[in-house]
């Protein structure tokens, strides 16, 4: 995970926590079994997973392109070091008590020149939490974005804090 820079004047300029903050975000669950197959990897947090989570009244929310709070909210991304042909972009909102297990990205896993974002925006807060590659990230300040781009590396974030924990996640292949 590297350090890519601080966009905090990109957030402030675009009101992308203000309008974050109005919305409610979609809801997903956060066990889909169903994109855990056809890899040994894969077939391995399939089963790591099973006994705790597959009841799956577990969620976390995101806001997409296609999200219906997205539609009137006109944004451009920040500027990024790299680009692709292909961009994908959505926001996600852990409210107190969500998460999303330790998990790999299976639908990354055959995309060629992979390079992907995570931007914090808010600073760190006790209780925000974000593991990757078996490593807590902490005191990350508003605007920081890092760059990951190995689908392999399991990694997640949970929420046991008293307030929304927002991120923007940007991924981009060939």
């Amino acid at each position: 995970m590297r350090f890519v820079g601080n966009y905090k004047s990109w957030m402030e300029e675009q009101k992308i926590v203000e309008h974050l903050t109005s919305c409610k975000g979609e809801r997903s669950p956060m066990w889909q079994p169903d994109v855990y197959k056809g890899h040994p990897l894969l077939e391995k947090f399939l089963e790591l997973g099973r006994p705790g989570y597959s009841d799956n009244k577990f969620c976390f929310h995101h806001l997409g392109p296609n999200s219906p709070e997205m539609e009137n909210f006109k944004f451009t991304l920040p500027p990024l070091p790299e680009t692709r042909n292909n961009l994908n972009w959505w926001f996600v909102k852990l409210y107190p008590g969500e998460f999303q297990a330790i998990h790999v990205d299976p639908h990354l896993m055959e995309v060629k020149n992979l390079v992907r974002y995570t931007m914090f925006l808010q600073d760190w807060e006790p209780g925000h939490i974000f593991v990757w590659d078996n490593k807590y990230i902490a005191d990350y300040k508003s605007g920081d974005m890092f760059e990951w781009s190995d689908p392999t590396t399991p990694h997640g974030p949970a929420n046991i804090g008293f307030s929304t924990r927002h991120t923007l996640q940007i991924t981009m292949y060939d």
